[in-house]
């Protein structure tokens, strides 16, 4: 199972002092009554909170929901859940809060490891998940009880770009192992050229590369100043790793991969430590 998907910022206060002159003023005299107080502007007034089931059309609204579906709050648990037997395929999962700052959305699926997410309630959240099948609990909770309110749904993925990555992401983790200590990996796909950028420091690498689609693809990279530290080469693209020294001067690599006539094809890269990183000159 995987799934993909901030804090507040904190604001500080300056206290201006405001120094009074009190003016006095001689040669003039005023028999009228005595000046009354400018009465007090009454304090802004607070927005009343909302009722326990104003959070829940709210979420409801969210969720392109009806209250009374399932993963909904209710009178008796305020948190949405639920508890579902899912065939294997892609999801996205949607979750809702209302009547606090944020909720936590939670995937704990066969393997009892959880994936957390925190999410705020000024609009839903939405996780692509693909699910190898079986039991999965999927929960929405707000920090605080009743009035807030959470709700979550699942539906098959509707969006075949998120598939698509998660197919680029799990054949490139394939491709490249075993993962080695120190290393920085990356991917991409597509039919035109491509770049991508990792922030290894100065230091001896070794690069190794792979692809598949088109027959060849030409590989260059170079430091994220513009210094070229790979010429363009051209790499058959028939799935097997190709491995080359590389030195990086200065922290930060950009490669750049271009496939051959235009068609799609599937790039996965790493720079693995051959010695001990330097400190950047």
């Amino acid at each position: 199972m995987s799934a993909h998907g901030g804090a507040p910022a904190r604001r500080g206060g300056l206290l201006f002092g405001v120094a009074v002159l009190a003016v006095a003023l001689a040669g003039c005299e005023y028999a009228g009554p005595e000046d009354q107080p400018a009465p007090a502007s009454p304090p802004a007034a607070t927005p009343p909170s909302r009722s326990f089931e104003e959070n829940v059309d709210e979420v409801a609204r969210l969720l392109e929901a009806s209250p009374a579906d399932p993963g909904m709050p209710s009178e008796a648990e305020p948190a949405g859940k639920l508890l579902l037997d899912l065939a294997p395929g892609d999801y996205m999962v949607t979750g809702a809060c209302a009547g606090a700052y944020g909720a936590k959305l939670t995937i704990l699926g066969a393997d009892g490891v959880p994936e957390a997410t925190d999410f705020t309630c000024d609009s839903a959240l939405d996780r692509f998940l693909r699910h190898d099948g079986g039991p999965i609990t999927i929960s929405a909770v707000p920090p605080v009880g009743k009035p807030s309110a959470t709700g979550v749904k699942v539906k098959t993925n509707p969006d075949p770009t998120a598939s698509e990555l998660e197919d680029l992401s799990e054949w490139s983790a394939e491709q490249l192992q075993p993962r080695i200590p120190g290393e920085l990996r990356g991917t991409s796909g597509g039919n035109t050229t491509t770049t991508g950028t990792l922030m290894a420091e100065p230091g001896e690498y070794e690069l190794h590369f792979v692809c598949i689609g088109p027959t060849f693809a030409e590989l260059s990279a170079s430091t994220t100043a513009g210094a070229e530290v790979l010429a363009p080469v051209r790499v058959p693209c028939d799935g097997q790793a190709v491995k080359t020294p590389m030195l990086l001067p200065t922290q930060g690599a950009d490669f750049t991969i271009s496939p051959d006539d235009g068609v799609d094809g599937r790039f996965a890269y790493r720079l693995v430590p051959s010695a001990e990183p330097t400190g950047a000159g």
